[in-house]
Formats: structure tokens, C-alpha cells, sequence
């Protein structure tokens, strides 16, 4: 009779990353409006991002018993967030959606611990997908409008790139500071006037270089 083996167990003692930590970026695929070397747009407070791996299964009983098998990926992003003047994410959903589109979208964990660098800036790890907008739903209340949409990923959510490694995104220290904050410390007499509620941001991350532009 053979020994019982005891091939051990594995785990990891570690805090989760936390969910507002993990961001949702998308981009037009209408060459007009993102042509090669645009940016991905950031949807402006962005309230919940929900990721479903899914799929339908063969599933059969046979005199022999069940038989189980996978069929197809159904995987999809809801994303739920808050309609600001000058975001464009909201145009670029209801034109895809008015106009039969598909919308690139990303998923990205960004997370100190998870961040991997590459020349200037350091890459995190991001979850990409083409996406058909299934739905798309403005909610005016006595709250701030909101809009909820859903995109239906063509094929399945991919997290490697051909050559097997891992999917990336990348960002520079400055951008993912600016992710949480609405402005950055000054001291009296810097600037004047308030803080301006229009101003849109925009980054450029390349290979030599990372420029940061405000626009009011």
C-alpha cells in the first residue's frame, strides 16, 4: 500500500485591495473621435464598477448521470457614475449606443503593491475588453444625474497579452494621485480665484515622457 502524501496547503495572509482602488477607464472606437494615440477617458466619479465573468453551460442528465460542460463567455461591465459638464465619457456610451458602436474598456487594480514599472512610470494590473452598450440609464433626481450603463464584452474580458504576460495599464505617480484628489495643495497667493468646478485634466504617459495640462 502507498504512503498518503501530504502535499501541503497554500495561502496568502494579506489585506485585499480595496474596491475604490480599482478604476474603470474607456475609449470611443470611432477613429474621429480616438484616433492612435488618444487617451482613455476616465468616467468622472465613478460610484461602482461591476465585472461578471459569466457564460452558459451544457448541461445534460444521461442514464450515466449528469454531464457538465462549457459552452459560452457572457462576461460584462456595469458602471455607475455621476454626469459631470465636460466628461465625455457620456458621449462616447450614448453615441455607441445610438449608433451601433463598440467601446473599449479597461479595468485596472491600481494598487502600490500590484504596480510593475516601465521606464518613467509604473503599470498596473488591467483587465480589457471590446464592449457593445447593452443599456444605458440617466437618473435625474433630487440627487446629483447619474448614469448607469452596461457593456456586453465581445468574446471575454482579456488579462494577457499574446505573448502570455500579463495585461498592463499604465499610469504615472501623478496620475494615480490625481485619481482621488480634486486639487493639489497650494499655498496663499499662488493662485486666485475658486476652485474651478469646469476644469478637465488631461495626462499623456509615453515611453519618455509624462505631460499633465489643466484647462478650466
Amino acid at each position: 500500500m502507498a504512503e498518503p502524501v501530504n502535499n501541503g496547503v497554500q495561502f496568502v495572509k494579506d489585506t485585499p485591495y480595496r474596491g475604490k482602488d480599482v478604476w474603470y477607464f474607456i475609449q470611443s472606437t470611432d477613429p474621429k473621435v480616438a484616433p492612435i494615440g488618444s487617451p482613455a477617458i476616465l468616467p468622472a466619479h465613478q460610484e461602482s464598477g461591476d465585472t461578471s465573468i459569466e457564460g452558459d453551460s451544457l448541461d445534460e442528465q444521461t442514464k450515466m448521470g449528469r454531464v457538465v460542460a462549457a459552452s459560452t463567455n457572457e462576461d460584462s461591465i456595469e458602471l455607475t457614475s455621476y454626469m459631470v459638464p465636460g466628461d465625455t465619457a457620456n458621449d462616447i456610451i450614448i453615441d455607441a449606443k445610438h449608433n451601433g458602436r463598440q467601446v473599449k474598456v479597461w479595468r485596472v487594480i491600481v494598487d502600490e503593491r500590484l504596480a510593475v514599472v516601465e521606464g518613467d512610470h509604473k503599470a498596473y494590473p488591467a483587465m480589457f475588453g471590446y464592449g457593445v452598450v447593452d443599456s444605458a440609464d440617466i437618473s435625474d433626481e433630487d440627487s446629483f444625474s447619474e448614469m448607469d450603463f452596461t457593456l456586453n464584452i465581445i468574446g471575454k474580458l482579456a488579462d494577457k497579452n499574446a505573448d502570455g504576460t500579463p495585461g498592463t495599464f499604465p499610469l504615472s505617480d501623478a496620475q494615480v494621485a490625481a485619481l482621488g484628489e480634486l486639487y493639489d495643495y497650494e499655498r496663499p497667493g499662488e493662485k486666485e480665484g475658486e476652485f474651478a468646478d469646469s476644469a478637465v485634466t488631461s495626462t499623456t504617459t509615453s515611453s519618455s515622457t509624462t505631460t499633465t495640462t489643466s484647462h478650466a
